[in-house]
C-alpha cells in the first residue's frame, strides 16, 4: 500500500488579509438612487393612467 502524499499547509498567518476581503455583496448607493428613480417613474406612471 503506497503513502499518500500529505499537502503541505499554508501559513495561516499570510491568508488572514485575503479572507478579511470577504462579505455580504451589497449593491453600491448609485444602483440604490438609481432604483429609487426607476421606481418613482413606474409609479408615477401607474398614478397617470388609474385618473383615467
Amino acid at each position: 500500500m503506497e503513502k499518500i502524499p500529505q499537502k503541505r499547509r499554508r501559513n495561516p498567518l499570510a491568508t488572514t488579509p485575503i479572507l478579511r476581503k470577504g462579505g455580504a455583496h451589497l449593491k453600491s448607493a448609485a444602483a440604490e438612487r438609481a432604483k429609487a428613480r426607476s421606481q418613482l417613474k413606474q409609479d408615477i406612471g401607474e398614478w397617470r393612467h388609474g385618473r383615467n
